[in-house]
């Protein structure tokens, strides 16, 4: 069961480099320890030819309801977390996960934007996620983005086609050596990777 959902996970909804850029490691360690692990271990230690058929029947039971409770939350964790676009929106490429976006945002998108808008079976997918022209709505966004609140990569209703922002993006590329976000190391390893 752990193999068909982390399987179908893997495979389908974060696809490269889905899996990497969202860091589910954590959660999928979890899973595997608690249903892998820890169940089998916790089974060989109550297991015990002393206890009546009716005591261990309880007791395995019990192994079962958490493993199958840990499955279900990793499970869910995972798929909340799961990757709906890669955005580019001003001068940034962003990860925007499921959880990311509101169903409201959801709901507005599907009808204002359809062909982007985020569905259950959305695929992760590439997009530009530009301020809007009117002024005013994009200083609202600005100022929300800035105080914790939903930036434009949250907004369905806003997205556009990869295609249409790629001469935006080529006028934001810098070298490496131009990014100060980099240490110098890095800067380093990139150029020789």
């Amino acid at each position: 069961m752990l193999t068909l959902i982390l399987g179908s996970l893997y495979f389908g909804w974060y696809r490269w480099p889905g899996w990497h850029l969202t860091d589910v490691k954590t959660v999928v360690l979890v899973m595997v320890c608690v249903d892998v692990v820890l169940g089998p271990t916790l089974t060989l230690i109550i297991a015990n030819q002393q206890k009546s058929r009716r005591e261990l029947t309880r007791d395995i039971g019990i192994i079962v309801v958490v493993q199958l409770c840990a499955l279900t939350y990793g499970s869910v964790s995972l798929w909340n977390g799961r990757p709906l676009y890669y955005a580019f929106s001003e001068t940034v490429l962003q990860l925007v996960q499921s959880y990311d976006i509101d169903a409201r945002d959801a709901e507005t998108g599907r009808q204002l934007n359809p062909a982007l808008a985020p569905h259950w079976y959305s695929l992760p997918r590439w997009i530009w996620a530009p301020l809007p022209q009117n002024a005013e709505e994009s200083r609202k966004i600005v100022v929300s983005a800035v105080t914790g609140g939903d930036d434009v990569i949250s907004m369905p209703k806003y997205f556009k086609p990869w295609e249409d922002g790629l001469s935006s993006l080529r006028n934001k590329l810098k070298k490496v050596d131009d990014v100060p976000y980099f240490a110098k190391s890095e800067k380093r390893s990139s150029k020789n990777g």
